[in-house]
């Protein structure tokens, strides 16, 4: 519109010589860039409206506590993934492992900043809605697709690992040589879900889930003194090669992503920073530094004495290496069963939010009037999520098949999305920041092509995942 009107200006005034009409083009097109950005921003801003009201997802007004968040964020990150750990350090070495984890600290610490940023500059109140607030609704439909196979899965999984716990736990407290109906994962499964899981999975928002994540970091607090205990109990002896075995980059490679995605909350953070109190990316460092760290000392202190216990003989799951009469080891189970019963209502609040979202954005696709806040609705998207969670684990004793395919997602959570959000947020002259964000993103692609993989190949060649 403004180019045609620069032109008509100058078919209007002959008498103008060609630097006055190169002068009038040029501000037409400058005009014209003007209007057509003008024109992005507005649908932007209709985007940001529209996810603004899509669902509760919170009540926005910054209720959350900075210890609350500590918590809340070890919650989502820890549960029963610390148990692999001796086994895992025992593959690739204490001093590998270490430094390893150095890296996945800083690079985990900077994409939860760089979310908390983009909550500010974009004001989503949840994770699908900021990667659609700030990289517009194709990749919002695929970061809530993915985001509802990764919580879905990880819940399923959760009841399976409950009943795994409570079954030997049963087993063990049992006089009986005799097994014991009671003791079946039938019965123990559908127990634990009703008793300890159905009340907490009505809560509204994320921050509401301090008290419980305080809970679950005092079992891991438990697990990880009793391991330290149990090597001088057992005083067995040390191996030598354990600091730096002879690995190979493709065992490197093979166990990088595990550490790497055992440090994932990034999906939880959005959330938790929307409801922090009086937020700020500064008060949101403290957290994230904190919770992280806390989460690094756990991990390294428990994975290097449990290889120190028992060497790289150590079992996938640390707690088979135990003696069956270990009381603490015992405790230690209940202890796992604590934290992952403290963590599946997060995962079901974010996956409850974001089917919630899906079912509002397909009515308004049929033009039907969804109300973002039925109450109906939220009831029965929890009891469908729950109920079939829980069905799932009763007709399957492992989903360790399907947790290495979807458990991959979690790169693009981590690394991918923050790393597109800081590209697009940019300065085309920030060189440093443009750099991050292609790293971020390289980073995590390979996680999820190398995982799905390997784990190809793993199942092509029928070896263990």
């Amino acid at each position: 519109h403004y180019f045609i009107q620069s032109n008509l200006r100058i078919e209007m005034d002959p008498q103008d010589d060609d630097h006055m009409m190169h002068a009038s083009v040029s501000s037409g097109r400058q005009r014209l860039q003007s209007y057509h950005e003008q024109s992005i921003n507005v649908m932007n801003a209709m985007l940001t409206s529209s996810n603004k009201a899509l669902s509760d997802h919170g009540d926005g007004q910054g209720s959350g506590s900075m210890t609350g968040a500590i918590f809340i964020l070890m919650n989502t990150i820890m549960g029963a993934s610390i148990l692999v750990l001796p086994y895992t350090f025992g593959q690739v070495g204490l001093v590998s492992a270490f430094i390893m984890f150095a890296f996945v600290f800083f690079i985990s610490h900077f994409s939860l900043m760089v979310l908390a940023d983009a909550v500010d500059l974009h004001d989503g109140s949840n994770y699908q809605n900021l990667v659609g607030n700030a990289c517009g609704p194709l990749l919002q439909a695929f970061s809530q697709t993915g985001l509802i196979l990764y919580t879905y899965t990880l819940s399923a999984s959760i009841h399976i690992t409950i009943g795994d716990q409570a079954v030997k736990l049963c087993d063990a407290a049992s006089s009986s040589e005799s097994p014991n109906w009671y003791c079946e994962r039938y019965f123990l499964i559908p127990v634990v879900s009703f008793v300890f899981l159905f009340p907490l999975i009505w809560v509204r928002n994320i921050s509401s889930f301090s008290y419980t994540s305080y809970f679950s970091a005092l079992a891991i607090l438990y697990i990880v003194v009793a391991g330290i205990a149990d090597y001088f109990i057992l005083n067995l002896p040390v191996p030598d090669d354990i600091l730096m075995p002879d690995v190979s980059i493709f065992t490197l490679l093979k166990y990088f992503p595990l550490l790497t995605l055992s440090m994932c909350c990034h999906m939880t953070s959005v959330p938790l920073y929307y409801e922090l109190n009086e937020r700020t990316p500064a008060k949101f460092s403290i957290v994230a530094f904190t919770a992280l760290f806390l989460v690094l000392v756990f991990y390294i202190t428990f994975g290097t004495f449990g290889l120190l216990t028992f060497g790289p003989s150590v079992q996938p799951d640390v707690l088979m290496s135990y003696s069956s009469t270990d009381k603490m080891m015992m405790i230690a189970r209940g202890a796992v069963s604590v934290s992952v019963i403290a963590s599946y209502p997060i995962f079901l609040f974010l996956g409850r939010h974001a089917i919630d979202d899906t079912l509002i954005q397909i009515g308004n696709l049929l033009s039907r009037n969804v109300s973002p806040d039925s109450e109906l609705r939220r009831v029965l998207v929890t009891l469908a999520w729950h109920l079939s969670a829980l069905a799932i684990s009763l007709l399957t004793s492992s989903l360790a098949v399907v947790l290495t395919y979807v458990g991959s997602i979690a790169a693009l959570f981590m690394l991918f999305f923050p790393g597109y959000i800081l590209w697009m947020g940019i300065s085309r002259r920030n060189m440093a920041h443009r750099i991050t964000s292609v790293v971020l993103m390289g980073l995590g692609m390979f996680m999820l092509l190398w995982t799905l993989i390997f784990n190809s190949y793993q199942i092509a060649t029928s070896k263990t995942l």
